[in-house]
This record gives C-alpha cells, structure tokens and sequence, in this order.
C-alpha cells in the first residue's frame, strides 16, 4: 500500500470520522434547540396571555366598580331630589297612568309598546319582550289603598319625571329600572309598565324593609314582579326636613349587562365566562356566591319566592386550590390560577369587587394555549427545516473534504502529523519540542500559534508550583499543634478558600506574666495577596509577641509597623488576641476591628461576647490606639474565636450559617473534646453549604477550660 493511501486513510481518521461526529452532534444539537426554543416561545406566550387575561380581569373589575359607584351616586341624587320635592308645595296635579291603565288597550300612554331590554322569562327560559313606556311613569298603590290616587304625594312625585327620564338615557342598558315607594304605599317606577301581580305590596319587599330597618344604600338580587327577571336591586330611605323617613328609593339593574360579556368574547372567545362572586359561609365551610354570571340562562320564578333555588356556587374539583382562590378573594386580593371548571382544564383569572366580592373570568386552556401552540409548532417545523438543511450541508461537506483528502492527503496532512506528533509530547510533560512548519497558509499559523503556546504553558506550569510552594509556606506558618497547656484543651484550623489564605492564628506564653497565649487574625480579601500581608503581620506579631510591655501597647506597636508596610493599598488586618493567666482563671484580650470571642458556660447554657470598646484594625492608622479588658473565666468553659467565614458561609438558597447555629452546635457538643467541637463545627459548615463553594477562609480556635491550676 504506498504511503499516499495511507496518508489519505489517516486524514479520514483524523478528519472526516471526527466532522461527521461534529455534524451529527450538531443535527441533534439544532433539533433539542428547536424544541427548547418551541417549548420557550409556548412558555413565554402563554405567560403573556395569562397576564393579558388577569388584567382583563382588573380592568373589567375596575369598570363595574365605577359603574356600581357611578349608581350608588345616581341613587344619592333621585333620592336627594325625591326629599326636596315631596317637602315641597303642592301644585295642580298633573295626567298621570296608574298600573291599571298599562293593562287596558286605549288607556295607555302613546309610545307604549314592546322593548327588546325587558322581556318575561317563560318556565323553559324562552324570553318575551315585555311593553313599556319611556315618555311616563307608572304609579301604583296596594290593594285597598285606592284613595290614594288623591293623595298630594302622587303630584309631587310627578314633577321627578323630567329626572328619571334624563337618568335613564343616560345610565345605559345595563340599568332596568328607577322606582320610589312611599310608607303610605304610594309607588312610582320608570319606565312605565303594568303586569303588576294582584297581592303586590312593595313595601313588603326586602330592598324596601332592609333599607328603611339600616338607613343606607343597600345592595340584593331579586325577581322583577312585573317579569320575572333576575335584578340586583340598590335602594335607599329618604326623609323628610325632620330626619324622619318617609319612604324608599330604589334603582333595579342587570347586573350581567355589567360583567362585559361581549367585549371579552371579541377579545378572547365565546368559551369565556364572566362571574361577580362572593364568599359565603354554608354548612360545608366557606363557598364562593355567585352573584351574577354572563350567559347564565334564567327560568321563570315566582317573584314572592325569592331565589333560593338560584343560590349557586363558583367550584372546581381540585378542592385545594379552591381552597386557596376562595382565601385569596377573601383578602382582596387578585391573580390568575389554573385548575378545572365543569371538568375542563381553565385559566381562572380574578380581581377584587365591592369588599370582599370578586369579579372572575374563567376560559379553557386550550383558549390561552391556541395560539401558543401553533407558534411553537411553527419554531419546531422550522428547526426541522434547519436539521434537514444542516445535515445535506454535512453530507456535502463530507463529500468536498473525502474529495480534497485524495487529491492532496500528502502535503495536508504531514504539517498536521507534526503537530500532533508534539501535542503528545507535551501531554507527556516534554515542554521543549517546536514545530517547524512552511507552507505559507493556515496550516503555519496554526503551528505557529502552537508554539507561542508552549512557553504559556511552561509559565502556567511554573505558576502552579509556586502556588504549590506558598501553599506549603502558609501552612507551614501555621501552628503544627496545640499548646500543651495545664487544665486547658486547646485545637485551632484554618482552611482557605484559594490556593493560598489571609487568615492567621498562633499560640505563644506571654513574656510577663506567663500562661498561654491565642492570636487570630483575618486580612481583607483572601488568595496570594492576603496571604502575603498575613505573612508580615505574622513576622510583626511574632516579634511583638516577645516583648515585655503589656499586650494593648505590644498591639499598639505592631500596627505602626504595618501601617508603614501597607501604606496607602486599602488593606487591613483585623485581630483578636487572648491571654489567658498561668492558673487559667482569668484572661486579657484585645480586639482590633476583629469579631468578638464568645465564651460559652454549657453549664447555665449562657454566652458571654467579648466585646470590648471599639478599636481599628491593623494597618489603617498608625496613630490608633489600642485598649486591654479583662475577663474572669470559670471551669468548664468554652471559648471560641473564629472568622466570619464561619457564619457567613451561605448555602444554594443564599441562606447564612449563622451564630446561632454556631451557638447549637458548641452547646451540644460541649462534653466532647476541643478538637471534635471543632470538627463538628467545620462539618455542620459544609454540610449546610450542600456544594456550594466556599467563599471566604475559615479559621477558628476553640479552648476548653477544663480546671483551674490551684499550684
């Protein structure tokens, strides 16, 4: 076989196998892409409809609110002129249309016919448009009140005419009537109509007894008696100059006409239902009352049996989140949830009415999810398209490089052979190969790249082991043991959260008065730089250590030092630093910016913080001055002095460890020995971080004063 075919051979290998990898990777890649992005657009379009569909919700909660609020004030006005003019003179009475005269052809006024906005509702639901008048009103008194006809009243309730007249045409369609009822029994309604049920008394009505009986507006549905119609009557008492009422105004309206039903059904669809709901307490608990639903089909009912057949409730069978939509609506509260209606999976979208009443929207998820989806499958069809046009792409591009491999196999792939021959050279450690290729394209730019990359690999390398070198300096700076100190058990650590850390502790015998000495420290930031100012910190620290002055002017020097060494760069060092007494049964400290130590008595379960005065860290000003306090200590204590790596260690949810988990922690293990508490505190760290790296070092020291030294 000549080394031509072989060579070509080895560029199939080499090349061809791996870009057809590349191409299938890649086809597979197009194709999870289209179908994440089809799942995302689905996501984000529904997400958007959804909020579309709650601030329908809001908006149109918002509308029948104003409308209510709008009637509420109309209310106000015809009963504040129906006061005036019923305590007003009386004049020459005027022509006016009893119910009787609704009822006989020729008695009627001229424009009384038949209107499409009122109609009688037949046993089976089918509707009949019911006559009436918009030019006069009708009166009407109870039976056995005939004399009633004279009274003055009825002239002065004549002159509201022109009012109820322009309220009406301006009120909308949503309004069905405006009514006044006298305690005499006197009753004036617009717009005039007969059908009066023969043992009427209207002001045995609820809307006429409740609001007389709470002298305000009151709000119920009931049955139109002249109808039967379902309406939403507001009523309330009118008086006369004395205060004394006299009589009730009322306003009946569709409370449907309100609910939008067909905006919303040009806006989303005819599937749409619209609600004013109310929580009610019922024997099974709380239930949602609906007040009104647009579209509901009504049936005829008896206006003297009230609607206790037509009391229904808002449900879903996902009991639950009925549960939390009916507390929702309890809170005033808006939202959009999705949970079934009728059996079908809806989106329920909700906003606050009137109090504790809401208005609800609810439409099937296939309404929301209809446009969404042929999105989505229009993005997947296109990132099919693309697989099918990528993977024609991969199979041309195959064919060209198979074609261009035999052709010239030789001079393409020796510079490659080349290359690759010392690419295993330096995974085998040999960083002294060089590539030496001419050919005047690509190829030599590439190996020219290849060997700047050497010398950048030889300075990573390099880098690495000095990292490794002052990772073993910076431990090896650190105390390789406890003090072997009487009645004391002693065991300090510190774990860096870099090659190299800035945190720093060391024992050492206080030159005067003898015992045992504790200094813990922590520079700003962590990594090579910390590291290299705890390291002269250390050197200060250690040569102060063995002075004679007390420890707050040992301090006081060894910050005027570092201040001379840091200069202006920013950083600091904090301190704690301890000395406890030759029989253990007291101490002195300083602390310098560092957090205090805490000495735990697990005999009480008290704590005690060393606190101190506050005091700067080291290395910011090299006047600072620096202060001692001492401490009495008891057998059985625990001391703790630590960095805030410990407590400020955070977990996935971005949850600190905390010192009060700290505090649990020393408490429980309080029996066992110094170095198992600190054990235990380091596990219960990671444990609480669950994978999470770690930001800062951790570096504590726990001392357990176990007796005292009587000698």
């Amino acid at each position: 076989m000549s080394i031509r075919i072989k060579l070509f051979a080895l560029l199939l290998i080499f090349s061809l196998i791996p870009l057809l990898v590349v191409s299938v990777i890649s086809r597979q890649g197009i194709q999870e892409l289209g179908q994440v992005q089809s799942d995302n657009l689905r996501a984000d379009m529904i997400k958007i409809l959804t909020d579309e569909m709650h601030q329908s919700a809001k908006d149109s909660a918002k509308l029948v609110q104003q409308q209510a609020v709008s009637l509420e004030f109309a209310l106000k006005a015809i009963g504040a002129e129906a006061e005036d003019v019923l305590n007003d003179p009386v004049g020459s009475p005027p022509k006016v249309y009893f119910a009787e005269d609704f009822n006989i052809k020729g008695r009627q006024p001229a424009d009384f016919g038949p209107s499409p906005q009122y109609f009688v509702i037949s046993e089976k639901g089918q509707k009949t448009p019911s006559s009436v008048s918009l030019e006069e009103p009708v009166f009407f008194y109870p039976d056995g009140k005939e004399h009633l006809k004279e009274e003055q009243d009825l002239t002065r309730l004549c002159l509201l005419k022109p009012d109820l007249k322009s309220f009406f045409n301006e009120a909308g369609t949503a309004l069905h009537r405006v009514y006044i009822t006298l305690n005499s029994g006197l009753h004036m309604a617009y717009p005039g109509h007969g059908n009066y049920p023969a043992n009427y008394d209207p002001r045995k009505r609820a809307w006429f007894t409740e609001a007389v009986e709470r002298g305000n507006i009151v709000w119920d549905k009931f049955i139109d008696a002249s109808t039967g119609q379902q309406v939403y009557t507001l009523s309330k008492p009118i008086r006369n100059r004395t205060g004394k009422t006299i009589g009730v105004v009322a306003i009946d309206i569709q409370l449907v006409e309100l609910l939008r039903k067909e905006d919303l059904t040009s806006q989303w669809s005819s599937a749409i239902q619209a609600f004013v709901v109310g929580p009610v307490k019922t024997d099974d608990g709380v239930e949602l009352r609906i007040w009104a639903e647009a579209g509901h089909k009504e049936t005829n009912m008896s206006w003297m049996t009230g609607l206790p057949n037509e009391v229904r409730y808002l449900q879903s069978s996902t009991k639950n989140s009925m549960i939390g939509l009916i507390n929702s609506i309890a809170k005033g509260e808006s939202g959009v949830m999705r949970m079934p209606y009728n059996g079908v999976e809806s989106v329920w979208a909700f906003a606050p009415f009137r109090g504790e009443g809401s208005y609800v929207l609810i439409t099937p998820e296939r309404v929301i999810t209809r446009v969404p989806e042929r999105a989505a499958n229009q993005a997947l069809e296109l990132s099919k398209n693309l697989y099918v046009a990528v993977g024609a792409a991969s199979f041309f591009t195959l064919l060209t490089v198979g074609l261009v491999a035999f052709v010239g196999s030789r001079k393409v792939i020796k510079p490659l052979l080349v290359m690759t021959d010392a690419a295993e050279k330096i995974s085998e450690g040999d960083l002294s190969v060089h590539v030496d290729v001419k050919t005047g394209d690509e190829r030599e730019t590439l190996a020219n790249a290849f060997n700047h990359m050497i010398p950048k690999l030889q300075d990573h390398l390099r880098i690495t082991k000095s990292m490794e070198l002052a990772q073993e300096v910076h431990t090896s700076l650190l105390p390789q043991g406890p003090p072997q100190a009487a009645g004391l058990d002693i065991s300090g650590t510190s774990i860096s959260c870099d090659e190299t850390g800035g945190d720093y502790f060391d024992f050492y015998t206080p030159p005067v008065s003898g015992g045992t000495g504790i200094l813990l420290g922590d520079v700003t930031g962590h990594g090579v730089s910390a590291a290299l100012l705890m390291t002269t910190g250390r050197a200060h620290l250690k040569h102060a250590s063995g002075h004679q002055e007390p420890l707050d002017t040992r301090i006081g020097e060894v910050n005027k030092l570092l201040c001379s060494d840091i200069g202006d760069t920013g950083r600091f060092m904090t301190l704690f630093c301890l000395e406890i007494s030759p029989d253990n049964s007291a101490a002195t400290y300083v602390r310098a910016g560092h957090d205090p130590a805490t000495i735990y008595n697990p005999a009480s379960g008290e704590k005690r913080e060393l606190m101190g005065s506050p005091m700067l860290a080291l290395g910011i000003f090299d006047e600072a001055e620096y202060s001692k306090f001492d401490v009495d200590l008891t057998e059985g204590e625990i001391i703790f002095i630590g960095t805030d790596g410990i407590w400020e260690a955070r977990n996935t949810k971005d949850e600190m460890f905390g010192r009060e988990r700290l505090d649990q922690i020393i408490f429980t293990n309080a029996q066992r020995s110094a170095a198992e508490i600190q054990q235990e505190i380091i596990a219960e760290v990671y444990k609480f971080q669950d994978g999470m790296e770690q930001e800062d070092d951790i570096t504590l020291v726990i001392i357990k004063v176990n007796e005292f030294n009587k000698a």
